[in-house]
């Protein structure tokens, strides 16, 4: 059976999505005597969290080519297996991060050498997108395509994509993304 979103728009969404992430996202512009400075703006903290909690901060750039060029960057530390990750939206002001506007977990899954499971993260991502569309389509849009039955594929996937962080985790996550601790990055 095929996703209820097609392959091809997923794709391009997720392609929008690396773009938007490459830049920081800047919304409010000030002028004084013809000169113009951003006084506010948002960025986004790609974190790492290996098996013993420790943070790592994975520029955007970079995951973007790990997206696009999966054997790029290998990452022998996380050879075969699943790690968490935390994808954190930052308001600036006059450039310096100022609080925590939002923040996303998912799952990075890694193969036996290291490198990133795109296809995987592909997968747990559309079936985000298709759990919150179905949300908004309602649940009969399945019975009116005459299947009678659930399609729940994407909900597994999505949730197998999902973690939760104690509150201490949290804590730590908010401080490096705010730039209040300094961790390594990949």
């Amino acid at each position: 059976m095929a996703s209820s979103v097609p392959r091809l728009g997923a794709e391009r969404a997720a392609a929008t999505l690396r773009s938007l992430r490459a830049q920081p996202v800047h919304n409010a512009v000030l002028g004084h005597g013809g000169e113009a400075r951003r006084i506010m703006g948002f960025s986004v903290r790609l974190l790492v969290i290996d098996q013993s909690d420790n943070i790592y901060r994975l520029g955007v750039a970079r995951f973007g080519q790990m997206l696009d060029t999966p054997r790029s960057h290998q990452f022998p530390q996380f050879a075969a297996q699943r790690v968490r990750s935390a994808e954190v939206v930052v308001e600036l002001k006059q450039r310096r991060p100022t609080r925590v506007v939002r923040m996303t977990h998912s799952v990075l899954t890694f193969d036996q050498a290291g490198y990133l499971d795109a296809d995987a993260l592909n997968r747990q991502q559309r079936g985000r997108f298709d759990t919150w569309a179905s949300t908004l389509m309602g649940r009969e849009a399945d019975w009116e395509m005459g299947r009678g039955v659930t399609d729940a594929r994407s909900q597994f996937a999505a949730r197998g994509g999902r973690w939760t962080p104690s509150r201490r985790l949290l804590r730590s996550l908010c401080d490096v993304a705010l730039g209040n601790a300094r961790v390594r990055r990949l």
